[in-house]
C-alpha cells in the first residue's frame, strides 16, 4: 500500500485510473491474507482450548466498539450477569466477525440487535438484522470457507468468504455450536450457543 501511495503521487492523469485498479487489487489481497490467517489461528483442536468463565456483555461490547462505526445502529440486549465457558480470543473474534457481517450486508437496513438469554445449562446469543437475508438453498453452506451465497458480492464488499466459516471454528473450538436462519420479513439472525458457566467461578479478562 506504501508503494502503490508513491505510485499515486507520480502518476499523471492519464495514468491514475490503473494506479487505483493497483491499489484496489492490493487491499483486496491484503484482507484475502488478513482472513486466512485469522481462519489459521481459529483451526484449533477443542482439546488445546482452555475454557474459562468469560462475561458475555463484556465481550459483546469490546467486538462493537471494534467492528461498528459511529453511525452504526446497533442494540445490545444482554443480561450483565450472563457468563459463558470460552477462550476470550476466540470468543471475541467470532462476534466480531459476525457484527462485521452484518454491517457490511445489512448496516443500512438498521436495527442489528445482539441479544441474548440463559437456556439452563446453555447461553444462547443472537446476531439479527434487517437486511435482505441469504437464499434459503445457501443456510447450509453459509459457514463454508470461501462461500458466498452471491459472487458479486466480493467486488461489493470485499473479504475472501472466511468470515461465518471463522465463527463456526471459533465457536466448535469452544464446545459451542452455531446456526442461522432467515427472518421474517427480511434479515438473517446467527444465533451462537455455549456452555453456561458454573456459578462462583472467577471471570477471565476480556481480550
Amino acid at each position: 500500500l506504501f508503494r502503490s501511495g508513491i505510485l499515486e503521487q507520480r502518476a499523471d492523469e492519464k495514468q491514475k485510473p490503473y494506479v487505483a485498479d493497483v491499489q484496489e487489487e492490493v487491499q483486496q489481497m491484503s484482507g484475502l491474507v488478513h482472513e486466512l490467517l485469522s481462519f489459521s489461528k481459529a483451526s484449533l483442536e477443542p482439546a488445546a482450548v482452555k475454557l474459562q468463565p468469560v462475561n458475555l456483555s463484556e465481550v459483546v461490547a469490546h467486538a462493537v466498539r471494534r467492528e461498528a462505526g459511529e453511525k452504526d445502529k446497533i442494540q445490545i440486549e444482554i443480561p450483565e450477569d450472563l457468563k459463558v465457558m470460552a477462550d476470550p480470543e476466540l470468543l471475541v473474534r467470532s462476534l466480531a466477525n459476525l457484527v462485521r457481517n452484518a454491517v457490511r450486508y445489512a448496516g443500512h437496513a438498521e436495527p442489528i440487535t445482539i441479544s441474548a438469554r440463559n437456556d439452563g445449562d446453555w447461553i444462547t446469543a443472537a446476531v439479527a438484522d434487517c437486511g435482505p437475508g441469504v437464499p434459503e438453498q445457501s443456510l447450509a453452506q453459509l459457514f463454508d470457507p470461501f462461500y458466498r451465497p452471491e459472487p458479486s458480492r466480493s467486488a461489493e464488499t470485499g473479504g475472501a468468504g472466511l468470515g461465518l466459516a471463522i465463527v463456526k471454528t471459533c465457536v466448535e473450538s469452544c464446545q459451542g455450536t452455531v446456526s442461522c436462519r432467515n427472518r421474517k420479513p427480511s434479515g438473517l439472525e446467527v444465533t451462537v450457543r455455549l456452555k453456561a458457566a458454573p456459578p462462583g467461578q472467577s471471570l477471565s479478562q476480556c481480550v
